[in-house]
This record gives structure tokens, sequence and C-alpha cells, in this order.
């Protein structure tokens, strides 16, 4: 598959987004299945989605916008950390269950993302400087 110059950095971005997508369906579908089986993979059920939504999330803002500067990136990731690690803190004071594993989770995606980003951007400089 040939892909356009234009095209070809938002592509990596659309992968992450489709592949946190179908891994949240699936989450979503058989997590009630599985739950019992493993006290980790308990924990890594019930806390996925967090993850998952967050990443996919940041990665299809980033899409959208398309502002490959690097501080463009970090405040829209910021913004929508702060904005979930507060959806996540409201659940201790509403009815809803509040688990750290779910902050943990946030946080993580929120740190991979940056991650993968940063590391495209300096293959991109290698690249063009090499």
């Amino acid at each position: 598959m040939i892909i356009g110059n234009s095209m070809r950095p938002k592509v990596f971005y659309i992968y992450c987004f489709a592949i946190c997508l179908f891994l949240s369906l699936l989450v979503k579908v058989y997590r009630d299945n599985l739950y019992g089986i493993d006290v980790l993979l308990d924990i890594l059920l019930g806390s996925s989605p967090s993850f998952l939504y967050l990443f996919g999330l940041i990665s299809l803002v980033t899409l959208i916008t398309w502002q490959s500067r690097t501080s463009s990136v970090l405040k829209n990731t910021l913004l929508l950390t702060l904005g979930a690690l507060s959806y996540e803190v409201e659940q201790y004071w509403s009815s809803r269950v509040f688990d750290y594993y779910d902050l943990i989770a946030t946080l993580l995606a929120s740190f991979v993302f940056l991650l993968f980003h940063l590391e495209r951007i300096i293959l991109k400089k290698h690249t063009l400087v090499g």
C-alpha cells in the first residue's frame, strides 16, 4: 500500500486509535466471562479500559488537530489526562467504583503515548539529518 507523504505520519495515530478501539471492545465483551480466573487478570481487565480509552482518545485528538509541534501534543495530552484523572477521582465521592489501578492506568496511558510520540519525533529528526 502506497501512502502519500502527507498521510504517512498520521498512519501511526490511526493504527493506535483503531487498535485501542478494537481492544476496548474485546475487553467490554469478554470481561465478565474472564473475571475470577486470576487476580492479575482481574486487575488488567478492570483497568485496561482506562488505559485504552485515554490512549485512543489522545491518538484521535492528535490525528484530528494534527499539529506535529510537540508543545501542542503535550498540551492536548495533559488536558485529556487531567480530565480522565478528574473523572477517576470523582468516582470516589459518587456511587461509582473508585480504583487506584484506574489512576495508574490513566497515567500510564499518557506516559506511553508521549514516549511513542517523542520517539517518532526523534526518529524523524535522525532520518532527516542522516
